[in-house]
């Protein structure tokens, strides 16, 4: 396993934007941000360029607009460490809640989660984690971890027809913002409460 913090980025950005996959007989990581989070982007390189290769921009052409869009794409370098991500997070091949997700969400595992894949309502003080790419089984782990490790109440609010997110209502929205707070670089802290 890997040490401190990429162990903890890692995971967080696994259960948020990341992706794994296998290049020759190793895996790499693949961290995939917009040009608009570019500061966020390159916060998050500066924990991991020990075992990343360099940060560039590439234009994402998206098929539905017609347009391209500025990306800032980084990937691990392929290392026989990220077997056990492969194993804990793509055991049958696609990305799953793994069932010790609780003791792996430490506080940055978790702020770099919701860094990537969470936003603070503006209707009102409560937060959303986006886990549409999960099914609801894994998004109820996800609950449970939340709540049995830092007392954080969820509700699965459904998305589609069979996605679902969390929704952390405004009491919790506070404690979990508080939980976070010191692993938040000043360009994601308009996510805060």
């Amino acid at each position: 396993m890997l040490s401190e913090p990429e162990h903890s980025v890692l995971v967080g950005s696994l259960l948020g934007d990341a992706c794994l996959s296998k290049n020759g007989r190793r895996y790499r990581v693949r961290f995939d941000h917009s040009a608009s989070a570019t500061e966020y982007a390159l916060w998050k390189y500066t924990l991991l360029q020990r075992i990343c290769c360099r940060p560039r921009t590439v234009a994402v052409f998206d098929k539905r607009t017609c347009r391209h869009y500025y990306h800032i794409r980084y990937d691990t370098k392929s290392l026989p460490e990220l077997e056990w991500y492969s194993d804990t997070f793509y055991p049958n091949g696609w990305k799953v809640v793994p069932s010790s997700v609780e003791l792996l969400l430490t506080e940055l595992a978790l702020a770099v989660w919701y860094m990537d894949d969470g936003h603070r309502r503006t209707d009102c003080n409560a937060l959303r984690l986006n886990t549409h790419g999960f099914p609801r089984s894994d998004v109820e782990r996800l609950a449970n971890a939340l709540h049995s490790r830092y007392g954080v109440h969820t509700k699965l609010h459904q998305a589609g027809k069979s996605q679902w997110v969390l929704y952390i209502p405004s009491r919790s929205a506070v404690l979990f913002c508080e939980i976070i707070r010191a692993y938040v670089p000043p360009c994601m802290g308009y996510k805060l409460l």
